[in-house]
């Protein structure tokens, strides 16, 4: 057993026990706790896994995949966990979101990247502010990485939240290319992010004009434009309204784009306060009152669930002159979960919390786990 495995295990025993003390400790002690987790987790390599004898690869967009399912964007925000991802049988290694300038990140109260999780709830919350090195810094990591087969490379990116306009478009296209060029497989266009002045919310009942913009900018500089084929998928928020799909997905069809993930975190904190376990239900006040953040795990399930359901009936209505493909991510935790998301529609799920979930029980047989009875 590694290091971060028997971490996994203790930390699953002693989270309900730390989660009961002050709010600003338990988010404090957490946030930095992650941070550490994640460093030395992304640095392991597991061995023997024999993913061969369970695997069940998909070939999308040209691109093998090993299985249906791989970590979402707020994971490896440091552009490592290549290798113990494809060790793991994951279906693909996706960068922490980039932007053209580095990044701290966002800092409150003296609470670096603050995140507070919510076990009971089977949930979690964060307000990372997109910490990154920037596109140029994660190109030279993906360049140095030997790839393995079935676990193609992703790069979620974002405009830089510090530019504006036509500057911060043309940066963008930039930072993309270089991507490309490092060996990037795929790009996901983080349009969802909850913890930057960057994007507006999707949830009211018209599209923000700055959003299309910005993909019709991205469509005819690089989709139109990419002498390699280059899958560019749009991820939006789980607060989404429904109704804007019917309007975005023909659009985004339109205009050459490779597929929708839908969705990331929540914002709604309302509509879940009744929701959350009472014993956390004071540290879920406390963060949202004190940084915000978006709300992850399987509190946004049904969310996610019924946007896909309602992104795949508008597909079948139009006629694809490429692929598209839908992404779930959103309260994803088990065989059923992903059973369920591709009966809605989706062709890929991605996870963050329901992975550390499962991390604590199976450790480093995670993904044979939950993929090997699909």
């Amino acid at each position: 057993m590694s290091f971060s495995e028997r971490l996994a295990k203790l930390d699953r025993i002693a989270r309900p026990i730390v989660s009961m003390m002050s709010p600003r400790f338990y988010i404090d002690f957490y946030s930095r706790a992650r941070r550490d987790f994640l460093q030395r987790l992304s640095d392991e390599e597991p061995h023997n896994l024999n993913i061969d004898s369970w695997i069940k690869p998909v070939k999308l967009w040209d691109i093998e995949f090993n299985s249906r399912i791989f970590n979402a964007a707020g994971m490896f925000k440091n552009g490592k966990g290549y290798k113990l991802c494809a060790c793991q049988g994951a279906g693909a290694w996706l960068s922490g979101t980039s932007t053209t300038h580095p990044r701290a990140g966002n800092r409150k109260t003296d609470i670096l990247h603050p995140f507070l999780a919510l076990p009971r709830t089977a949930s979690a919350i964060n307000w990372l502010g997109l910490p990154n090195d920037g596109h140029e810094a994660l190109a030279g990591k993906i360049r140095r990485i030997e790839k393995i087969k079935g676990c193609p490379i992703g790069s979620s990116v974002s405009s830089d939240p510090t530019e504006i306009g036509i500057h911060a478009l043309k940066s963008l296209i930039d930072g993309m290319n270089v991507l490309v060029d490092a060996g990037t497989d795929f790009i996901e266009l983080n349009e969802s992010c909850p913890n930057t002045e960057a994007h507006k919310s999707t949830s009211n009942s018209t599209l923000d004009t700055e959003l299309i913009n910005r993909l019709q900018y991205i469509s005819e500089h690089f989709l139109n434009k990419r002498n390699k084929n280059i899958p560019v998928i749009v991820k939006l928020s789980v607060d989404t309204d429904s109704k804007l799909l019917h309007e975005l997905i023909p659009l985004l069809v339109e205009m050459n784009f490779d597929g929708i993930n839908l969705g990331n975190t929540s914002t709604t904190y309302k509509e879940y306060s009744e929701l959350i376990n009472p014993r956390e239900y004071a540290a879920f006040k406390y963060f949202t009152e004190n940084f915000g953040g978006g709300i992850s795990g399987k509190l946004i399930g049904n969310k996610s669930l019924s946007l896909c359901q309602e992104a795949n009936k508008i597909i079948k209505n139009i006629e694809l002159h490429r692929e598209f493909h839908i992404v779930r991510t959103g309260g994803i935790e088990s065989t059923e979960d992903i059973r369920l998301s591709l009966e809605s529609g989706a062709s890929l799920c991605q996870w963050y919390t329901g992975y550390f979930e499962n991390f604590s029980k199976y450790g480093h047989k995670t993904y044979k786990n939950i993929c090997a009875n699909l």
